[in-house]
């Protein structure tokens, strides 16, 4: 097997090692990506939350003017004990009847109020349930891919090892070459296509052509410095 031969195998086997690496990198910011899929639900709770709590707190406000007026007229109705003449008693009876019809008021707001609380509560509650189920399916997506990654890992020792019995047959020099441009490049070996560079399509001189046919010596593209096979 000649030298080209022989790096083109390990080249294989690097090219699976950067693309398995690659995806380990990844896979962190995938995770990520899932649990920043709760963000929307959760805020979607929040503002439920805090709807509800708004209407809760207007609802007290109105019980609390209820029972200001329910104060005031038990502070009529013992007025009423005290005085001695009956036209004042029917002005207390008539502020008192005022007092009546404010509460009544009050109350009918209170009806509709409460029917709004019970629409904000079960909106909440049906929030909290897609909340939680997406909590479900995103620890069910996290998860996967901590398999995923464990897969990965050992997919990428095995290629390791693979790739280190692979380099003990490759001359050193050519070894090198080919390790400095494969880290800076896709593909440190390209092919020669009909005169052409198989990296950066250049075309390139005939002595270039002729040398690369022999595969006796490395060659290298003028152009973008891969190693021609």
């Amino acid at each position: 097997m000649s030298e080209i031969e022989k790096l083109l195998t390990l080249q294989e086997i690097d090219s699976r090692i950067r693309e398995i690496e690659r995806e380990l990198k990844d896979i962190p910011e995938r995770q990520e990506r899932e649990r920043l899929r709760l963000e929307e639900h959760q805020a979607e709770v929040v503002q439920a939350e805090e709807a509800l709590h708004a209407k809760q707190a207007q609802l007290k406000e109105l019980e609390l003017e209820v029972d200001a007026e329910q104060e005031k007229i038990t502070k009529l109705r013992q007025q009423q004990v005290e005085i001695k003449t009956n036209k004042e008693f029917k002005a207390l009876e008539s502020e008192i009847s005022g007092h009546q019809a404010q509460i009544k008021g009050i109350e009918d707001g209170e009806l509709g109020m409460m029917e709004e609380v019970d629409a904000l509560q079960r909106a909440l509650q049906e929030k909290r349930q897609a909340l939680k189920e997406e909590e479900a399916a995103v620890e069910g997506d996290v998860a996967a891919w901590s398999t995923r990654s464990s897969e990965l890992q050992s997919q990428v020792e095995a290629k390791r090892a693979e790739r280190g019995s692979a380099v003990e047959g490759i001359d050193r020099e050519w070894l090198a070459c080919y390790e400095r441009i494969f880290s800076r490049k896709d593909k440190a070996l390209v092919p020669l296509e009909d005169g052409f560079c198989g990296g950066c399509h250049m075309q390139q001189p005939p002595y270039v052509v002729h040398d690369t046919k022999k595969r006796t010596k490395i060659v290298l593209c003028g152009t973008c410095g891969r190693m021609l096979c």
